[in-house]
């Protein structure tokens, strides 16, 4: 087996490793979610890019949340609305108003691609995904080394939660 390759097991193995192929798919999971979403509003005409885009973004975003936590990074303690959920939601919104910008963008000027429907659904869908592709690592980044991020416990707090239901031998 090649080294350049045993090492990749090596370090898909590893804890970041661990972590980034779960990140990985959930991702892929939320992106098919939201793409199906996308093309779902924006090909039948029920919404315009802008608003699909915000749409398929806040639809995606439970599934990816749910996922990155429990899944992905293995948080297993009570959630935290406020250490938590309100980043998690900020993060999206930056992230939807970027899409947002960047279909809309698209859709201003589809006319580089003139054409059919169907050309105008992929050009605008293109700008959807390439937004949500510039953002992967660097939302990475954010979860595993801010909002996911495990705690060190103080040592004074793990000695003092260092209970036994044996009581202590008595002298005498």
């Amino acid at each position: 087996m090649p080294k350049s390759f045993r090492s990749a097991l090596d370090w898909l193995n590893s804890g970041l490793g661990k972590k980034a192929y779960r990140y990985t798919v959930t991702s892929g999971v939320s992106f098919v979610v939201s793409q199906v979403s996308f093309v779902a509003f924006f090909g039948a005409h029920l919404l315009g890019a802008k608003y699909s885009s915000i749409t398929a973004t806040l639809i995606g975003a439970v599934p990816s949340y749910i996922m990155n936590r429990y899944w992905a990074f293995e948080k297993k303690d009570s959630n935290s609305f406020f250490g938590e959920v309100v980043p998690y939601v900020i993060m999206a919104l930056i992230s939807l108003a970027f899409s947002t910008w960047a279909t809309d963008f698209a859709d201003s000027h589809k006319g580089m691609v003139s054409g059919s429907h169907l050309l105008t659904v992929a050009w605008v869908d293109g700008a959807y995904i390439l937004s949500f592709a510039i953002l992967w690592l660097v939302k990475f980044a954010f979860l595993n080394r801010i909002l996911f991020a495990k705690r060190k416990v103080a040592p004074a707090l793990a000695l003092a939660d260092d209970s036994s239901d044996e009581e202590p031998e008595r002298a005498g």
